[in-house]
């Protein structure tokens, strides 16, 4: 690894006098190691790893340009919003014989096990005030959804009127309860038909603004320092940035909590620290909101519908053969069924203010 190292400083234009290498982490797609020269701060390198989710690692130009350039522009953006919350210096390569990104190290992960509830909240309310001053930035990309190369720079995959796509996707929540309907549910969510009568003609209704938002934060991505929360390794999206807002509400109230038999998250024994998850998300709301009701609700609103999305994901999931990837994923299906029942019973109890 260290030859590897090595090289990929020399590409990227870095001393590599004095090199000390240290194992960090592995995430989904990349194993990441902390390094340092006599001529540099400590770095983080990251390289794909040989296997994710069972599958062995395929070389795409293409989309490691578009997740790579994705990052770096998130990261320059969220540095305009607020300085430092990002790495300052990130650069990749990509190429067949070497792909990797080197940035500044930002410190370790947020650690749940040395948390209180009052930091819970504070380091939710700092993340929220972030998100939504993102979404009060306008990207300079024509188009919506995932971000692409194309041509030699980033592109966005959708080019279609955003207002449309909005339109039918909310519709087609309408569709979300049929399907609990026919999975044997409709008697015991009876109340999720209910909230969708009344929470789609709002949504179809309310302003929608396009962002570069990040659809994946979590307890592996957030840094606490002095200075407060900062955020790594994002994937971002331009999309409404409410949506997403209320993406990390159900995240940290929901999803973390109960997927402690996936493969993918049982380490964290995430469920061990359901009230800190939660009182994180309480303060990402407040941070985000700002003490706007009207605000509140549009989040809880989305939140609700990310439960729903999640809830039908799984009887999906029943409804067909597992692949390795849902399994380390989801775990497999009896751990699958298991969670149902509690997101019926979250959908029936849940409040939008």
């Amino acid at each position: 690894m260290k030859v590897r190292i090595e090289a990929a400083l020399e590409l990227a234009g870095l001393g590599k006098n004095g090199l000390q290498v240290s194992y960090l982490a592995e995430g989904a797609w990349h194993e990441a190691y902390l390094i340092s020269t006599t001529e540099t701060g400590p770095l983080v390198a990251r390289f794909p790893k040989p296997f994710s989710y069972g599958k062995p690692f395929v070389y795409n130009e293409r989309e490691l340009r578009a997740e790579y350039g994705g990052r770096g522009l998130y990261y320059r953006l969220a540095n305009r919003v607020s300085e430092g919350i990002c790495p300052p210096y990130y650069t990749y390569y990509v190429s067949p014989e070497l792909s990797f990104t080197i940035e500044t190290y930002s410190g370790p992960v947020m650690s749940l096990a040395a948390a209180d509830e009052a930091e819970a909240v504070r380091w939710g309310a700092q993340c929220g005030q972030f998100f939504r001053n993102m979404d009060r930035v306008s990207v300079e990309l024509e188009g919506f959804g995932f971000l692409d190369w194309k041509d030699g720079k980033l592109v966005v995959d959708h080019q279609q009127d955003f207002r449309a796509y909005w339109a039918d996707d909310t519709e087609g929540y309408l569709e979300s309860w049929e399907r609990l309907q026919c999975a044997g549910y409709g008697s015991e969510a009876s109340g999720t038909k209910r909230m969708l009568d009344e929470i789609v003609p709002f949504r179809l209704r309310r302003a929608t603004g396009l962002s570069l938002t990040n659809r994946d934060v979590s307890p592996e991505n957030l840094i606490i320092s002095e200075a407060g929360v900062r955020l790594i390794d994002p994937v971002p999206i331009v999309y409404d940035g409410l949506a997403f807002a209320g993406n990390v509400l159900n995240n940290f109230n929901t999803l973390f909590p109960t997927f402690h038999r996936s493969p993918r998250y049982e380490r964290h024994r995430f469920d061990q620290y359901r009230p800190l998850l939660r009182a994180f998300a309480d303060g990402f709301l407040d941070g985000y909101a700002q003490g706007d009701p009207e605000m509140v609700y549009a989040l809880r609103v989305e939140q609700f519908l990310m439960l729903l999305d999640l809830t039908c994901d799984h009887i999906g999931l029943l409804e067909r053969e597992m692949t390795e990837e849902a399994m380390l994923r989801y775990g497999d299906k009896a751990a699958v069924e298991e969670r149902i029942p509690g997101y019926i019973a979250d959908l029936e109890q849940f409040r939008l203010s």
